[in-house]
C-alpha cells in the first residue's frame, strides 16, 4: 500500500507515465512479412521490397521510396537519390536509409538498411534490398538510440517540411530550400558531380565544398538555428491550419530572426546571420 500511496500525485490521481527515453511511445515488430515501426505520429513499413515507406498519422502524407531509389510524395514522383539518405521527420524520428548497389545494374542502387532513432529508441532494419530475399530483419536498440544514431553516418540530410508537402534542405550559404530533383542532384554525393561512384574530381570538389557546411548544419547550427526555425515554422502552421497555408513554388523571401541579430557563424563557405533567404513550396 505504501507503493501505491507514494505514487499518487496531489488530488488522488496517478501521474502520468511518460517513459523520457522513448517519448513517443515507439516500437517496432514484424507484421506480415514488413518491418513495421510506430510512435505516436508516423508509420514507417519497410519490407523485403527495395520500399520504404512513412505515413504521417496526423496528416496523411506519405513518403515512399521505392525501386532505386524513387521517392513519391503522396503518391507523386518526387525525386531520385542514391547514397545514404536521411529524412528528419517533424517529432524528431531520423529515418536514414542506406543503399547498396543493385545486382543486376551496379550504376543503380537500391534502399538496403533502414535506422530509425528517436531519443533513447532506436532500430535497424536489414535485407530491405532485393539482391537477397528473405533475409528481412529488425535489431532494436531500446535504450540505445542516441549511440545508433552516433554510430550511422547521416549522409544528405532533408527535413519534413511543417508548412507544406515534401522535405527542406539548407545549402553551404544558409539558403532554405524545399528538396527536389535539382537538389538532390546538387547534393547526393553518390552520384554528384555526375560521377556514379564519387571518386572524379567533380564529386570530390562537390563533397569538399559541402562536407564542412553539413557537419555543421547537422550539429549545433542544426539545433540551434534550423531547428528553432522549423519549430517556428510550425507553430506558425498550426496556427493557420496546418498544410493550408504553405509557401507557393518559386518564391523567395526575407526571415528575420531577432534573436540572431548581431550574432553570425561561419565555416568554411557557411555564413548565417539575422535574415536567410527562404525557398519553400509544396512538392
Amino acid at each position: 500500500m505504501s507503493t501505491v500511496q507514494a505514487n499518487i500525485a496531489a488530488g488522488g490521481c496517478f501521474p502520468p507515465t511518460t517513459d523520457a527515453s522513448n517519448p513517443t511511445h515507439a516500437s517496432t515488430s514484424m507484421q506480415g512479412g514488413q518491418a513495421v515501426f510506430e510512435n505516436d505520429n508516423y508509420r514507417i513499413t519497410a519490407g523485403d521490397n527495395n520500399t520504404v515507406t512513412i505515413t504521417n498519422k496526423h496528416t496523411g502524407e506519405t513518403y515512399q521510396a521505392w525501386g532505386d531509389p524513387h521517392m513519391k510524395i503522396d503518391g507523386q514522383q518526387a525525386f531520385d537519390f542514391w547514397g545514404t539518405t536521411t529524412f528528419k521527420l517533424e517529432d524528431g524520428t531520423k529515418v536514414t536509409i542506406q543503399t547498396t548497389p543493385w545486382g543486376n545494374n551496379p550504376n543503380a542502387t537500391l534502399s538496403s538498411k533502414v535506422t530509425i532513432t528517436n531519443g533513447d529508441y532506436g532500430v535497424q532494419i536489414t535485407g530491405v534490398d532485393t539482391n537477397t530475399t528473405g533475409d528481412l530483419k529488425i535489431n532494436e536498440a531500446a535504450g540505445w538510440g542516441r549511440t545508433l544514431d552516433w554510430a550511422v553516418s547521416d549522409g544528405n540530410v532533408m527535413h519534413e517540411n511543417p508548412a507544406g508537402k515534401g522535405f527542406l534542405a539548407v545549402d553551404a550559404e544558409g539558403n532554405i530550400h524545399a528538396v527536389d530533383q535539382s537538389w538532390i542532384n546538387k547534393t547526393d554525393l553518390l552520384k554528384g558531380g555526375a560521377e556514379p561512384a564519387g571518386q572524379g574530381p567533380d564529386a570530390q570538389r562537390l563533397a569538399e565544398a559541402f562536407k564542412d557546411a553539413f557537419r555543421v548544419l547537422t550539429g549545433l547550427v542544426s539545433i540551434s538555428f534550423f531547428g528553432g526555425f522549423l519549430a517556428g515554422l510550425a507553430a506558425s502552421s498550426h496556427d493557420h491550419g496546418r498544410r493550408d497555408h504553405g509557401v507557393g513554388h518559386g518564391n523567395d523571401r526575407r526571415v528575420g530572426f531577432e534573436p540572431w541579430l548581431g550574432q553570425s557563424s561561419s565555416f568554411a563557405s557557411l555564413q548565417i546571420s539575422a535574415n536567410v533567404s527562404v525557398t519553400l513550396g509544396r512538392a
